[in-house]
C-alpha cells in the first residue's frame, strides 16, 4: 500500500543497512507489536530489525524517516474503524513462489511482534483466537517452492485469510489491554468477528 512505502525500496534500504530480516517479515512484526499497543516503540522495533547497534547506527535521517513512515502508516491502518489495513507483500506482478515465501516471513513477523510485546503463551487467549495464532503458525511454515500460476486464487485466499485474523486477534489484543481507541471502541460492527475459519 503507498501509504506503507515501496516494498522494494524497502527491500533496498534493509539489503543495504544488513538487516536481518525482510521487508514482509519487519511489516508483520511491526503488526504484531502494534496490534498488542498501539504505543509500542518505534525504537524498539528498529532494534529487532537490525542484527547490531553497528548496523541500526549506520541508518541515514532520511532512512529512519521511511521507517517510520512505514510504522506509523502501520498504526493509522490498524486503528482505522473501517480496517483499511493490510500486509505489505511483493506486488502482483512477482512470481507467485516470491510472494509466498513474503506471506510467511510476513506471519513469522506477526507473530515473533505479538510475543516481543509481551503477549505469549501464557495470555487468556480466546478459544478462535488461539486456533487463528495456530494457523498462522503453519503458514509461515509455507514451502514456497511448491507454489505455481495455479495458486493464485488459493494465495488470495489465503492473504485475505491473515488479514481477517489480524483485525480479529486486533480487537481480542486491545479489549484485554483496555486500550480501544475510539475509532476501535465501541462500534457496533467489532461485535461481528470475521470468519476466519
Amino acid at each position: 500500500m503507498k501509504r506503507l512505502g515501496n516494498y522494494k525500496e524497502l527491500e533496498s534500504l534493509l539489503e543495504a543497512n544488513d538487516a536481518q530480516m525482510s521487508v514482509a517479515e519487519a511489516h508483520g512484526l511491526a503488526s504484531g507489536m502494534l496490534c498488542v499497543q498501539f504505543d509500542a516503540d518505534f525504537k524498539r522495533w528498529l532494534t529487532a530489525i537490525f542484527d547490531t547497534d553497528d548496523h541500526l547506527n549506520s541508518l541515514s535521517d532520511d532512512d529512519q524517516q521511511y521507517l517510520s513512515g512505514l510504522f506509523e502508516g502501520t498504526v493509522e491502518l490498524l486503528k482505522n474503524r473501517d480496517f483499511i489495513f493490510n500486509l505489505l507483500l511483493p506486488d502482483d506482478d512477482e512470481r507467485i513462489g516470491v510472494r509466498a515465501q513474503a506471506l510467511s516471513e510476513w506471519c513469522q513477523g506477526f507473530l515473533y511482534g505479538v510475543a516481543y510485546m509481551g503477549a505469549g503463551d501464557d495470555k487468556d487467549w480466546g478459544e478462535e483466537s488461539r486456533s487463528v495464532l495456530r494457523d498462522l503458525l503453519e503458514i509461515s511454515r509455507l514451502d514456497s517452492d511448491d507454489s505455481d500460476d495455479s495458486d493464485e486464487q488459493a494465495f488470495m485466499e489465503l492473504q485475505e485469510y491473515v488479514r481477517a485474523a489480524v483485525q480479529l486477534l486486533l480487537h481480542d489484543l486491545q479489549l484485554s489491554n483496555g486500550e480501544q481507541d475510539e475509532g476501535q471502541d465501541g462500534d457496533e460492527d467489532q461485535d461481528d468477528d470475521p470468519t476466519v475459519h
